[in-house]
């Protein structure tokens, strides 16, 4: 077991007034100083991995380990695949002071995860006497399982296809969550996270069409739900704490299908508290955006789009995800203006909708052209795409080739450009830390699907922009991801705890790695040359990095023919 030494640096307490002034005077809100870390970390390409498991007393309803397996008597194939939410929320005064929590359907029924971290996680920890890997971490966080099973579902029928929490008003409320199934069952639900006891508050009115994605707008009070193949419903989030479930009629409904046209709705996202896209396919105008008034869903656009991909014009796609960019990003404008959209084609389209051009920007990876299955914009720079094969994680920088973010102001006359590749105008290790990157991210070690390990990224969730963490949903596989550096003497407070100190060493895998589950991932950068793999070191692997400006975990190694870097 390694250890490892920090040399003294300078804190904020002890600069001099000078500095910390220049300092201020560049930080607008305090948002800002915690993507400071987060965005230094996505730059450095600092983060750990690891797959979580339930708690082996959080059972599922039929009091089995609800893991799919290639298993005829069971009538299932493959593993769920899963969808995922999650939001945090503050009960103290400190940073640290936070309930985490996470949930994603498994197949017919609900996990949920509770992480409590700060002063009351701390209560826990020093009251405890037996501290169970299931209940702490060594940054003294506690968690809390719970499951959701409703009785008479049945596997495949009733899967899981939406899942949606309501942040509540206290951290002490019981949890609630809107599901939807493929069965066409689309309801709000509460939950106590103490003793897994549930109720159902009130159903949404499907007519038995099957729900293929859903929706919340910002504000928690209209649900945009896509049933069947083309039909989209709005409906008015109602909130009953009777024992007898409500049925709740859509107040608008329409058909997201064009005329003449076959394909169906993929998924659906508020942009802004009134205003709904909708991605649909194959066609060559996959969008929909609508404008959410009191009681209807009026077209905003007919298929916002730009097919010009380098391939004929007039080929269809399918869009499959679709991420609003928040407006605390420089390239966020004003709520609902910029989203992001993944397709079938593997690419990530930028749009925005005050502009001529319907696509401003295109992103791509040129080794992996499967299709992007979800998106998630972090930190203020980057966003996260989730590919089609290979388990595949690919980091995208919002920031242009000339390293400007692309701005929210005066693009009424904007035309789409291509992202991906370094600047060839700045010299290599200048551009090195800020290119775009894949990696591929642990699955389990038993086949999931009829014998191959290989996986789509179906989902991303990150519970705040505030986080450093943010979960990955492969088939029967959820994945958490810390952004951050294990050699960081400063990291965010929630993981500021030191289980193991010997002198002014640090025992580094007892810290970042107690349970011995955190992988080592493989990742590529994106670029038109060479292809460099490289592959992360255990936590207690302390030297230099090789790669400057990297996360002191990796080490890298040429592989000049792109052809055979396709797959690892």
């Amino acid at each position: 077991m390694a250890a490892i030494s920090y040399s003294q640096c300078p804190t904020l307490a002890t600069l001099p007034p000078e500095i910390l002034v220049q300092i201020v005077t560049h930080i607008t809100t305090a948002k800002e100083i915690c993507h400071l870390s987060l965005a230094r970390n996505w730059d450095r390409k600092a983060f750990t991995a690891w797959i979580i498991s339930p708690a082996t007393d959080a059972r599922y309803g039929n009091g089995k380990n609800r893991r799919r397996t290639h298993n005829a008597s069971r009538g299932q194939t493959m593993g769920f695949i899963p969808v995922i939410d999650s939001y945090e929320a503050w009960y103290g005064g400190d940073w640290s002071s936070r309930k985490e929590i996470v949930a994603w359907g498994a197949g017919a029924d609900l996990v949920v995860r509770t992480r409590t971290m700060g002063p009351k996680a701390q209560d826990v920890w020093n009251a405890a006497v037996n501290r169970s890997p299931k209940d702490f971490n060594a940054h003294h966080h506690t968690y809390k399982w719970a499951n959701y099973h409703e009785p008479g579902v049945k596997e495949g029928l009733d899967d899981i296809t939406f899942v949606k929490l309501l942040q509540q008003v206290s951290t002490d409320d019981l949890e609630q969550f809107i599901i939807g199934r493929v069965s066409g069952a689309l309801e709000l639900v509460s939950l106590n996270e103490n003793t897994s006891q549930s109720q159902v508050l009130c159903s949404f009115i499907t007519e038995g069409r099957p729900v293929r994605s859903a929706t919340t707008n910002g504000l928690q009070t209209l649900l945009a739900a896509c049933l069947s193949d083309s039909i989209v419903s709005l409906y008015s989030i109602f909130s009953s704490t009777s024992h007898t479930a409500r049925e709740i009629a859509p107040v608008a409904q329409t058909s997201a299908s064009p005329s003449g046209q076959v394909g169906r709705t993929w998924t659906s996202r508020f942009l802004s508290n009134d205003r709904l896209a909708v991605g649909y396919g194959p066609t060559q105008q996959p969008i929909r955006i609508y404008k959410v008034g009191r009681g209807e869903l009026a077209s905003e656009s007919p298929g916002l789009f730009n097919p010009d991909t380098g391939r004929h014009a007039e080929e269809s796609t399918s869009v499959y995800s679709l991420s609003p960019i928040p407006t605390s990003s420089s390239a966020g404008g004003k709520g609902g203006d910029i989203f992001l959209s993944g397709a079938y084609d593997g690419l990530v389209r930028l749009h925005d909708l005050r502009s001529a051009n319907p696509t401003v920007a295109i992103f791509r990876d040129p080794v992996d052209v499967s299709p992007i299955y979800s998106l998630l914009p972090v930190a203020n720079e980057h966003f996260v795409a989730g590919g089609g094969r290979h388990s595949i994680i690919k980091v995208f920088d919002l920031r242009t080739p000339g390293r400007e973010l692309y701005s929210s102001a005066g693009n009424g006359q904007s035309t789409a450009t291509s992202h991906g590749m370094c600047n060839p105008k700045k010299p290599r290790d200048q551009e090195k830390s800020r290119l775009n990157w894949n990696t591929f991210l642990p699955i389990r070690n038993k086949p999931i699907s009829r014998g191959t390990n290989d996986s789509s990224v179906y989902a991303l969730s990150r519970p705040s922009q505030c986080s450093p963490t943010l979960y990955a949903g492969l088939q029967n596989t959820i994945i958490q991801i810390d952004i951050v550096s294990i050699m960081d003497q400063y990291p965010d407070s929630i993981f500021n705890h030191e289980p193991t100190m010997t002198g002014n060493s640090l025992d580094v895998r007892a810290k970042w790695d107690q349970e011995g589950k955190v992988s080592c991932l493989p990742m590529y950068e994106h670029n038109d040359g060479a292809i460099t793999l490289m592959r992360q070191k255990p936590v207690d692997y302390y030297a230099q990095s090789n790669i400057k400006g990297w996360d002191e975990r990796w080490e890298g190694k040429q592989v000049p023919d792109r052809q055979n870097s396709r797959v690892l």
